[in-house]
């Protein structure tokens, strides 16, 4: 198959001391798994780094997140409750011009944190906005309160080719790509956090700033539950104004309301901390009961670092109904388990003995890896067979997890050996159970890849 040589600048940030250090190397690699480059000189996600942006997830809430990054106009879909790798990255295109968004026509894409209002399907939808739309909720709270102009930011679909840089402020996908997507945004739930690079950093550091954003939001709602409204008013920047108050008359404020309401109960459901380029966002539903009064609905607190304290420089609150719980994740059973097992290892051997009929009876028939069809897959392996004399494919840690009663995700390291060259990394599938089948329907590779000469 010969090489396919990819150079890449990997980012390393050294945490602990605090420096950037910027460590480029030349790797060569064989093509054996679902590999995609970034363009030369951009980014890449560096191994055993996290996005700084996703700090803490409900555990008993296992959704997604999507992070997209302007530089390398890509986005990464991440599983809440595993952040070690993407579950997927897909391709985009965002404005056409550089920079975040504050001003109506000026073609650019906001940056921060956004959630989406509306979702609409093809039925619905000019041609300009392919096969999906999900309209965001641009400008957000914070936004206005800043001056962003502008409206109508939506992530939909293209009916024509991809291009970068290509839109009025839109985030952009191909067809397939916004419809497989579409699985895993959850209207007003899903955090779609729009970035101009994402900042790595080590899980250490990730825990670290986690639990410091964490021990903050819990001694605010203690302090305010029992009602010492001068430590309360201490998480609060001197600067901090809501709802046409200023601190000091928002410390006032909420004097008055502890005096009058005496004992009060509030407590805070489905926590949610991310940030991006400085600013965190804690959002939660948040319940509150006094004598002869209850409120319940969606609180946003917006920090800000203040060397070296955290403070709350924006707070907003929506009354909501209060929604009923989502339903669990379906336990795997044992034959679900043992069927996707089978599979696993029927494709294993299948590649190993370059048995190509039986390798593409895996696959689903609108598979798709590396904006590859099934049928240009299977011309693609069938070359590669044709290069090589012998395969070996080496499995281990392999991990199965049921997203619905009709779609799972494996992942497992990977060891591929061809003659003289040698690839290893994560390889993560996508299935789809259809008919009582299971078939493999999207794969990604996350790999080190190294030549060996013998």
């Amino acid at each position: 198959m010969g090489f396919l040589a990819i150079y890449r600048d990997l980012f390393v940030w050294v945490t602990r001391l605090g420096i950037k250090v910027l460590l480029v190397l030349t790797i060569s690699f064989q093509a054996t798994g679902a590999v995609s480059a970034k363009p030369p000189g951009a980014p890449i996600e560096p191994r055993d780094l996290v996005p700084d942006s996703l700090l803490y997830f409900p555990p008993q809430d296992p959704g997604y997140i999507l992070v997209v990054e302007k530089v390398t106009q890509k986005a990464y879909l991440y599983q809440t409750q595993n952040l070690d790798k993407p579950v997927e990255v897909y391709p985009c295109s965002t404005g056409e011009n550089i920079g975040p968004k504050s001003k109506r026509n000026d073609k650019k894409t906001p940056e921060g944190v956004y959630f989406v209002t509306n979702s609409f399907e093809r039925k619905d939808l000019s041609s300009i906005y392919g096969d999906r739309a999900f309209a965001l909720d641009y400008p957000n709270m914070l936004d206005r309160k800043l001056g962003r102009k502008g409206y109508g930011i939506w992530i939909h679909g293209t009916n024509e080719d991809l291009k970068p840089h290509d839109t009025n402020g839109c985030i952009v996908f191909t067809n397939e790509d916004i419809r497989d997507l579409s699985r895993y945004i959850i209207q007003g739930h899903t955090p779609i956090i729009i970035t101009q690079e994402i900042n790595f950093i080590s899980k250490e550091e990730l825990i670290r700033e986690r639990g410091q954003i964490k021990a903050f939001v819990e001694s605010w709602l203690n302090a305010w539950k029992e009602g010492h409204i001068d430590l309360y008013m201490s998480f609060y920047d001197r600067d901090f104004t809501a709802q046409g108050k200023d601190w000091s008359q928002w410390w006032t404020y909420k004097k008055w309301l502890s005096e009058r309401y005496g004992a009060i109960d509030i407590t805070i459901d489905n926590l949610q901390i991310v940030q991006e380029n400085g600013i965190v966002l804690a959002k939660f539903y948040q319940s509150y009961r006094a004598n002869r009064f209850y409120s319940f609905g969606e609180k946003r607190l917006y920090l800000r670092q203040k060397s070296p304290e955290w403070k709350i420089v924006d707070e907003f609150f929506q009354k909501k109904h209060q929604p009923s719980p989502p339903p669990p994740a379906p336990p795997i059973t044992e034959p679900d388990r043992a069927a996707i097992k089978q599979l696993i290892t029927t494709w294993q051997q299948a590649w190993q003995q370059k048995d190509l009929p039986r390798y593409m009876a895996c696959y689903s028939d609108n598979f798709s890896s590396r904006g590859l069809t099934r049928t240009r897959w299977e011309r693609h392996r069938a070359k590669i067979n044709g290069r090589y004399t012998n395969i070996q494919v080496s499995l281990s840690n392999l991990t199965v997890e049921l997203v619905s009663a009709t779609k799972a995700l494996v992942s497992f390291d990977q060891d591929y050996r061809a003659d003289q060259y040698h690839d290893w990394g994560k390889k993560t599938m996508r299935l789809r159970k259809k008919d009582g089948t299971w078939k493999i329907q999207r794969e990604t590779w996350l790999g080190a890849a190294e030549e060996k000469k013998s």
